[in-house]
């Protein structure tokens, strides 16, 4: 028996559909997985799916409920933000 965690989940739906083309209907993400001969409880996970096209891995974890849904339109910050030029106070660059 082994501890179910959403990272769990998606790193064993991420090895099952490894080698998917994207997009992909849920008809061939189902196909997929089971050409690859994944457990019961994975493909219970992928049929348990929307009907619809998914563009990549990312949107079939938030379909599952695995990723958090990203705001549509929301960018994300940088994780490094470029510091800004240091000028002494007063002066006036011409």
């Amino acid at each position: 028996m082994y501890r179910r965690t959403s990272r769990a989940d998606l790193a064993r739906i991420g090895q099952v559909l490894a080698g998917l083309t994207y997009p992909a209907a849920k008809w061939q993400i189902i196909a997929h997985a089971d050409h690859y001969g994944a457990d019961s409880v994975t493909t219970a996970q992928l049929w348990s799916l929307p009907i619809g096209t998914y563009p990549d891995l990312a949107a079939v974890g938030v379909a599952l409920g695995l990723l958090p849904d990203p705001r549509p339109g929301y960018r994300q910050q940088p994780r490094v933000q470029a510091a800004a030029v240091d000028q002494p106070r007063g002066t006036v660059d011409v």
